[in-house]
C-alpha cells in the first residue's frame, strides 16, 4: 500500500463517501496531516473537507489557523483563476472556433465538487490546431505575452509539442496554457483531437466548453501517467477519484463505454492504472462491469509487475521529517527516461536533450521544456 494509516484516514476525508471519523486524532496527527497534505497540494481541499464535515472545531487551534489559511488562499487564486478566464474568453470571442476548458478551470465551470480547495497557478485551455495562431494573436492584441525563445524551441513548440509556449500576462497572476491536443503530436501515445472536440459540452461560463466527462477523466490520468515528474502527484488520483464519483453519480452515460472510449484514444493503460490506485487508496467505488472490461484490456503481467510499484512508489506522501527516499528517486529516473522515450522518437529526443543540456539556467523559458 505504502500508504501511512493516517494518510489513509485524511485522504478519506477528500471522498464524497461518509465522513470520516476524526475523533481521537492528537494534535501531532492534526500537524503531520497539515504538513503532508501542503506538501502534497492538497491542504485547502482537507480544509474545505473539515468545513463540509461540520467538524471544525474538531481541529485543534495551530492546525486550524494553518487550514483557515490556506483555505482563504485557495479562494483568492480560484477567483484570481475565474477573472483571468473571463478576459481571455473575451479576448478569444473573435477566434471562430470552440474554447474548451481544461483540468481544474473545467471542473470549477462546470461546479464540481472536486474544484473547492484547488490552489490554481495556471489556467488550461484547448482550441483546434488550425485556429491555433489566430487565438495566439489575439491573446498577444489582449496583452498575453510568450517567452523569448530560440530557434530550437521554437520549432519544439511548433511541431513537437502538444502546446504553445506559456503566456503571462501583467494584470493576471496566472499562467495560460493553450492546447491544441492532450499528448504531443510526435509521442509514442497520440490521441485525435478531433474525437474530442466531436463530444464538447457546455461548461457553465459563458463562450467556453468541456470534454465529455468520460474524456475528462482520461484526460487526468494520462496527464498523470505521461508526466515528466509524477512524484507526490497523489492530488492527481484525488482528481480521478472525485471524477469518477461525481459523473459516476450524475451522469448515466458516464460508465457505460468508458474503457471502450479509452481504447479508441489509446488509453487503457494510464485508465488501468489510475483506477487501480484509486480504488487502493481512495476506495473508488467502480462498477463490476466496468473492471471486468478494464482487466481484459490491462497491461501484460510483466508490465503490470513493474508499472503499478512504480508508481505507488512515486505517488506515496513523504514524511516531511525524513530526508530523501532513495527508491523513490530511483522510480523518479526511471519514470522520467520513460516520460522522454513517449514524448518524442530517439531522433528528436537526443538532438532536444542535448540542446536543454548546453543552455544556461538563465536562458531557460518561464516554464520548463519537457
Amino acid at each position: 500500500m505504502l500508504l501511512d494509516p493516517l494518510d489513509a484516514r485524511w485522504l478519506a476525508m477528500l471522498t464524497a463517501s461518509p465522513p470520516a471519523d476524526l475523533n481521537g486524532w492528537s494534535l501531532e496527527d492534526w500537524q503531520r496531516c497539515v504538513r503532508v497534505a501542503r506538501r502534497l497540494r492538497l491542504l485547502a481541499r482537507v480544509a474545505h473537507a473539515v468545513k463540509r464535515q461540520g467538524a471544525w472545531p474538531m481541529v485543534p487551534a495551530g492546525p486550524a489557523r494553518q487550514l483557515q489559511a490556506e483555505h482563504e488562499l485557495s479562494a483568492w487564486r480560484s477567483d484570481k483563476l475565474r477573472w483571468a478566464l473571463d478576459r481571455v474568453g473575451g479576448a478569444l470571442q473573435g477566434a471562430g472556433c470552440p474554447r474548451v476548458l481544461l483540468k481544474g478551470a473545467a471542473y470549477m465551470a462546470q461546479g464540481l465538487w472536486i474544484a473547492a480547495g484547488r490552489l490554481p497557478s495556471d489556467a488550461d485551455i484547448l482550441v483546434p490546431q488550425g485556429a491555433l495562431a489566430r487565438c495566439q494573436a489575439l491573446l498577444g492584441e489582449a496583452g498575453w505575452r510568450e517567452p523569448e525563445l530560440d530557434a530550437h524551441d521554437q520549432r519544439y513548440y511548433r511541431e513537437w509539442s502538444h502546446e504553445v509556449p506559456p503566456m503571462h500576462h501583467d494584470l493576471h497572476p496566472v499562467e495560460l496554457d493553450l492546447h491544441h491536443n492532450i499528448l504531443p503530436p510526435v509521442g509514442r501515445h497520440r490521441v485525435d483531437a478531433g474525437l474530442l472536440f466531436a463530444r464538447l459540452e457546455p461548461s457553465g461560463w459563458p463562450g467556453w466548453q468541456v470534454l465529455h466527462p468520460q474524456d475528462q477523466l482520461l484526460h487526468s490520468v494520462c496527464h498523470l501517467a505521461y508526466d515528466a515528474e509524477p512524484r507526490e502527484r497523489l492530488r492527481d488520483i484525488v482528481d480521478a477519484d472525485g471524477l469518477m464519483r461525481e459523473f459516476g453519480r450524475t451522469r448515466a452515460d458516464f460508465w457505460p463505454g468508458l474503457v471502450a472510449r479509452a481504447r479508441e484514444l489509446g488509453l487503457t493503460e494510464p485508465l488501468w492504472l489510475v483506477v487501480t490506485l484509486a480504488r487502493r487508496w481512495m476506495r473508488t467505488p467502480v462498477p463490476e462491469p466496468v473492471l471486468v472490461e478494464l482487466s481484459a484490456v490491462a497491461p501484460s503481467a510483466w508490465r503490470r509487475a513493474w508499472l503499478l510499484p512504480l508508481w505507488q512508489r512515486l505517488l506515496a506522501p513523504v514524511d516531511p521529517d525524513r530526508r530523501g527516499d532513495w527508491r523513490q528517486d530511483l522510480a523518479a529516473f526511471v519514470a522520467l527516461v520513460r516520460y522522454h522515450r513517449n514524448r518524442m522518437p530517439l531522433r528528436l529526443l537526443v538532438p532536444h536533450l542535448l540542446h536543454k543540456a548546453r543552455r544556461p539556467p538563465a536562458d531557460a523559458p518561464v516554464k520548463a521544456l519537457e
